[in-house]
């Protein structure tokens, strides 16, 4: 099997196991989700739990099978020419990096708390399903736009914690106990989620939770207009190159 053919059928869909591949692997990624829960439960027999463990060694082995491969064939693509330099390029990509993330469990790190690295594995959907990747191309494309709104939310996340915390600190130093505090604060008011575990009393603490909460819909409606606008362009443009 050439190291072409398996970048064709790993990295392009293309071949006559294309399809068998990708439902096979979509199979096993969906089929750890429920392996997880009959193992969380506690009534579930000890014959099934350890069937269950044999069975995710078994995903395990078949996901870093397939990581090797990839890696192995990712030369093919001009850009990850370099048989050394090419390939950790192509091994530090965000789909790739959740690949490595999903198969560790029982071949990397073993048994235990780790095992909760399983959770990965549902993201590894992302490379199979078309949505993630228009949405990925987006990102990709107006990464300036997003860039300049999320510098705009860390100064904004930044300066409404370190006023709060100076505001509230001294008259609940119980609840405002240091700036760690106060950021976690800030992200919930942003976000305009308000959990009620702090809440400012001081006027000025009180001023800035409404400056807070003004701004955070705003900075993340201007995320979702510029992700719609690159998610209609992409549409466009993908339907006028489909024109006859």
């Amino acid at each position: 099997m050439s190291k072409k053919y398996l970048y064709n059928l790993l990295a392009k869909n293309k071949g006559e196991y294309s399809t068998v591949v990708n439902s096979v692997i979509i199979a096993l990624i969906l089929l750890s989700v429920p392996l997880d829960a009959f193992e969380s439960y506690s009534a579930t027999p000890a014959a099934v739990k350890k069937f269950i463990i044999f069975f995710d060694f078994f995903i395990s082995i078949i996901f870093a099978l397939e990581y090797v491969l990839r890696l192995y064939s990712c030369t093919e693509n001009p850009k990850y020419a370099h048989p050394v330099i090419g390939r950790i390029k192509y091994a530090l990509t965000p789909l790739m990096l959740l690949d490595l993330l999903a198969m560790p469990p029982y071949i990397v790190l073993g048994y235990g708390y780790l095992r909760a690295l399983r959770a990965f594995r549902i993201l590894m959907l992302a490379r199979y399903t078309k949505a993630v990747q228009v949405i990925e191309a987006v990102i990709r494309n107006k990464a300036q736009e997003l860039l300049i709104i999320s510098g705009f939310f860390i100064m904004l996340w930044g300066w409404s914690a370190m006023l709060i915390f100076r505001f509230e600190n001294p008259v609940q130093p119980e609840i405002f106990k240091n700036l760690f505090d106060a950021f976690w604060w800030s992200v919930g008011t942003f976000t305009t989620i308000g959990y009620g575990d702090m809440v400012p009393i001081t006027l000025g603490g009180k001023i800035i939770a409404v400056i807070t909460m003004l701004c955070g819909p705003v900075l993340f409606g201007l995320s979702v207009a510029v992700l719609t606008s690159g998610i209609i362009e992409r549409l466009k443009n993908a339907a006028k190159e489909n024109l006859p």
